[in-house]
């Protein structure tokens, strides 16, 4: 297993090797999370594709629904708060 550093801004250099056998080319975005107390997590992502893909779904969605929906959900939780009986 590669051993890397952090440098001074926080960068961590990926061996070539790697980057060569997921294809990580310069530019690449990643989602960074952490999985445990010493370990953390990259997921390479396509945030264009996403967006793309976020795009499309939302050109399908009927907006008048979507509102009544929203506000019928705020009616249930208003009422549960103030505890009013339908």
């Amino acid at each position: 297993m590669p051993f890397t550093k952090v440098d001074d801004k926080g960068r961590v250099v990926l061996p070539n090797d790697l980057r060569r056998r997921l294809g990580i080319n310069p530019g690449d975005e990643f989602a960074v999370d952490e999985l445990g107390p010493d370990a953390i997590v990259l997921k390479k992502i396509d945030l264009k594709s996403l967006l793309d893909e976020i795009i499309e779904k939302a050109k399908n969605v009927d907006l008048d629904k979507f509102e009544a929906e929203i506000e019928e959900e705020a009616n249930r939780l208003a009422r549960q708060k103030y505890k009013v009986l339908n």
